[in-house]
């Protein structure tokens, strides 16, 4: 009796977990540059120091996560200063908190001339500094490989940097990812193409977050039934057991 309790209370956890990561990847599914997370589920059996007619207690785990980093379409804006990265790497900006990646290509100049995120961080160049436009400067022209270039003279090269294992990037919010692991050292990124004049969309599919949405919920009610149905039997053995 106490292993279907354990085992449905678990199931539903387990589910409102999930349902949570499928509602944030649908609340970003116009959030430029966002990558959406996928839950892993994992069922463990406690078999251990059994008596031969006992049943092994089995439960699922709570589910583990990790970021869905495919591309995403791309949006023409016109925008000079909007930047569409395609296939791998990450655009590397300077927070208060140190060097931090995303994909969010929208950009902007602040009042020093400072290629900028629309949050004030500066976009780094290739050698990890700020790209400064030059006063004046009118004509901005970014090549695929980064190379900036205004009113036709070569000013820098933005960086891109990609890692060896992209699930050791923890997404912090705002379009935001942190290495975590000092042993995944950033590297330059290959195989890569920008676009100027385009920003990446978010890779949210929503279709498919609609079906996991009903497919979780589906789980959770069949747990809870589950539930009902046994507290409604342990009531009545409670009963029982007073006469």
């Amino acid at each position: 009796m106490l292993n279907v309790i354990f085992s449905t209370l678990s199931g539903k956890t387990a589910n409102e977990k999930k349902l949570d990561i499928i509602a944030n990847n649908v609340a970003n599914a116009l959030t430029p540059g966002f990558k959406a997370i996928e839950a892993a589920f994992t069922t463990t059996t406690l078999d251990d120091d059994l008596e031969p007619d006992q049943v092994p207690m089995g439960y699922v785990n709570i589910p583990t996560s990790y970021t869905q980093f495919s591309d995403a379409p791309l949006v023409n804006t016109g925008n000079p200063l909007d930047l569409g990265l395609e296939g791998n790497g990450f655009f590397a900006v300077t927070t208060q908190a140190g060097t931090m990646y995303t994909r969010n290509g929208q950009f902007m100049l602040d009042a020093s001339g400072r290629l900028v995120t629309h949050d004030g961080n500066s976009v780094q160049s290739q050698g990890g500094g700020d790209i400064t436009v030059p006063g004046g400067g009118k004509d901005i022209r970014i090549g695929a490989d980064g190379s900036v270039y205004v009113d036709k003279l070569f000013v820098d090269r933005l960086k891109i940097a990609d890692f060896q294992n992209k699930q050791d990037l923890k997404s912090v919010g705002a379009n935001l990812f942190v290495n975590e692991d000092s042993k995944n050292q950033e590297m330059p990124a290959e195989h890569f193409v920008l676009h100027q004049g385009s920003y990446e969309t978010s890779n949210v599919d929503i279709m498919k977050s609609m079906v996991q949405i009903i497919s979780a919920l589906r789980a959770y009610e069949s747990y809870a039934k589950v539930d009902q149905s046994t507290s409604d039997m342990l009531g009545k053995l409670i009963e029982l057991g007073k006469f």
